[in-house]
């Protein structure tokens, strides 16, 4: 039922914007930022819910609490970049939207790092087996 509500949002700021963009677009700007701030509300507890079960995979399986933090950070990254970088280019800026893209491509990475050298730790162990 969330998703139809979501859905419901969008489509109302969409056309709701679209309608006020020919007589005031400073209007539509601030219509579609309420209605993208709704949206942002409304999955805030679903969120946390998923939260909750890559805390408990964390536990169940072992892995180290900081990896599955980075998993989450890595995703949620993704996530909010492509948000603001549609939200920017939905604007008319779509050259930012890109260099937008592209940050979030390199912090990813870098948020990454501990990931990669766990994985090149593990992977030492195993050939000092051999």
């Amino acid at each position: 039922m969330e998703l139809v509500r979501i859905i419901g949002i969008a489509l109302i700021t969409a056309l709701t914007a679209l309608f006020l963009k020919g007589t005031k677009p400073e209007l539509s700007f601030a219509v579609t930022v309420a209605g993208a701030a709704l949206i942002l509300i409304f999955i805030a507890d679903m969120l946390s819910e998923t939260l909750n079960v890559f805390s408990e995979i964390g536990e169940k399986t072992g892995i180290d609490n900081s990896l599955v933090r980075i998993i989450v950070k890595i995703v949620a990254i993704g996530y909010l970049v492509e948000f603001s970088a549609g939200v920017v280019e939905d604007f008319g800026s779509k050259s930012i939207a890109d260099k937008l893209v592209l940050a979030g491509k390199v912090i990813i990475f870098a948020v990454s790092l501990p990931i990669i050298k766990s994985l090149l730790t593990l992977i030492d162990g195993f050939l000092e087996l051999v």
